[in-house]
């Protein structure tokens, strides 16, 4: 089984929209908004399948995850609270993947970290790009190892 796009963004929406009370929009296409400084979270689900779930959300969105999240203003936040509302994000993310699959596997813990510029996303991932409050965020998986039948 893989995970489409479909149902990649009916996870992101259950995510923001019933798990943290944020609307969501999807984009259908690429999203230039996207290349900036953004927050990166990736997940590695491995046992049964082996996937990755990266999120990546300009600053400005990770601000507005961190603030709905922790419930107070952008001059309340640190800086690390604004890395773990993201990474708290993928892990919710990659629960949800996790759990459409059969057999024994486990989440890692989520890696964030900050960058700017190009994005890295390899070609044979796929990704769904969601306005989440009216902020877009960038959500790519891929299977890292061919699925044993």
């Amino acid at each position: 089984m893989t995970i489409d796009t479909s149902t990649m963004r009916q996870i992101i929406s259950n995510v923001f929209d019933e798990m943290l009370g944020m609307p969501t929009d999807p984009v259908p296409d690429y999203c230039d908004d996207i290349v900036a400084e953004r927050v990166i979270a990736a997940i590695r689900i491995s046992g049964s399948l082996d996937k990755l779930v990266v999120v990546e959300a300009p600053s400005r969105t990770a601000v507005a995850i961190a603030e709905n999240m922790f419930a107070c203003n952008q001059e309340n936040l640190s800086e690390e609270e604004i890395l773990d509302a993201v990474g708290e994000v993928v892990n919710m993310i990659g629960g949800n993947v996790k759990g459409m699959f059969e057999g024994e596997s486990k989440l890692s813990l989520p890696d964030v970290s900050e960058d700017s510029g190009p994005l890295n996303i390899p070609e044979n991932s796929e990704q769904a790009v969601t306005r989440v409050s009216g902020h877009p965020i960038l959500v790519w998986w891929q299977d890292l190892c061919p699925a044993t039948v």
